[in-house]
């Protein structure tokens, strides 16, 4: 080697000569710096970083790029940590660290043993971001794959999950079985929610499904024309509704009462299928545990007609919205003209012309139980 490199060389390999309390600086440094690497096990970690620093020390004493093998290495490491749930990105850091740490490292001793040396020791800095770039984006690369084959193997699971509480298989063991593998639990409480199944493509039912993960179990598929999402949760029912609302948007959204067990999420996914349907003609999210009348005589809404059917609110939005208050205040004319800001008579007003167009009087049980459900169906 010419211009002083057997200097930097022999420096590489110096510092290979200690690389067992290297690694162990550089693991402790990763896991200072990156505090989710406390889930990899610390030997499977100390012996990973070991393998890297010393191949990279090596390549550099050589004056090498990085070959397949250490690629091969690179890329089993990246998968590993997906498969432990580290994200890409603490990956790629990893690296940046065991290098950075390396380069102090070099340049210390450089200066330490002769000043000139730590000149010549820039002469390493294109191999050594040629091994950050190969040895990061190979990790990259099987992390990647790794999350790939993991997806779809929980897809092909969700889908055979959620497949099984249609058909009715609720009670089998392999449901059970398929329920743990999604990360719930089957003697818990689920609960459905169900929305259109338009829009929902591959890359968006996914990002779905990692952001409705991040607050408990949950698996979300398309089935027909709905899509369909199995949660389980511990919030009140208030919160999961208004976070059903936030992941889903401007949807007409159907969402079911919290049920337990596996033959309760199948129930579920009734409910909330049912409520998708009053959810479609009212324009705004409906749950079973409010809407449940409705939700449940709407699939007999053409045998109803005889008994329930008018136009009287669609063409009197007025009225009805009268009406609803009049129901949501306690029958009282007084508070429900004030929620509307109305005069007391004004709502009087328009409850006996909601009587003269139907025939039904909103002031009896029969007659405002009548008026609410036309409303709701028709």
């Amino acid at each position: 080697m010419n211009g002083g490199w057997e200097q930097v060389a022999a420096l590489c390999r110096a510092a290979e000569q200690d690389l067992a309390g290297l690694t162990s600086v550089i693991v402790e440094q990763i896991r200072r710096e990156l505090g989710d690497y406390a889930s990899v096990p610390g030997d499977e970690h100390r012996s990973a970083v070991e393998g890297q620093i010393g191949a990279l020390l090596a390549g550099l004493a050589a004056r090498r790029r990085p070959s397949a093998l250490d690629a091969a290495r690179a890329r089993e490491v990246g998968a590993r940590r997906a498969r432990q749930g580290l994200p890409v990105e603490l990956v790629i850091a990893a690296y940046h660290i065991g290098y950075r740490e390396v380069w102090n490292v070099l340049v210390a001793r450089a200066e330490a043993e002769d000043p000139t040396l730590a000149i010549r020791l820039l002469r390493l800095v294109n191999f050594a971001w040629t091994w950050v770039q190969s040895s990061s984006a190979a990790a990259a690369d099987g992390h990647a794959e790794s999350v790939r084959a993991s997806q779809a193997a929980t897809v092909e699971l969700g889908h055979r999950f959620i497949e099984a509480l249609y058909v009715g298989e609720a009670v089998n063991e392999e449901t059970a079985l398929l329920a743990r593998a999604l990360a719930f639990d089957p003697d818990a409480a689920f609960c459905a929610t169900c929305t259109e199944a338009a829009g929902w493509d591959g890359p968006s039912l996914e990002h779905l499904r990692e952001q409705l993960n991040r607050r408990g179990s949950a698996y979300a598929a398309v089935r027909g024309s709905v899509l369909v999402i199995v949660s389980q949760h511990d919030g009140a029912e208030s919160v999961h509704t208004a976070r059903m609302s936030e992941l889903l948007g401007e949807r007409p959204i159907g969402v079911g009462l919290r049920r337990k067990g596996l033959q309760g999420a199948a129930a579920s996914i009734v409910d909330a299928e049912r409520s998708l349907t009053v959810a479609r003609r009212t324009g705004r999210l409906s749950s079973f545990e409010s809407d449940w009348l409705a939700a449940t005589l709407m699939p007999h809404r053409h045998e109803l007609a005889p008994v329930l059917a008018s136009d009287a609110g669609s063409r009197n939005p007025h009225l009805a919205e009268a009406l609803a208050a009049y129901a949501q205040h306690g029958f009282s004319v007084t508070a429900a003209g004030d929620a509307l800001h109305l005069h007391p008579n004004t709502l009087k007003y328009r409850l006996d012309r909601w009587q003269q167009l139907t025939g039904w009087n909103p002031r009896t049980v029969d007659g405002l139980q009548r008026s609410l459900l036309s409303i709701q169906l028709y």
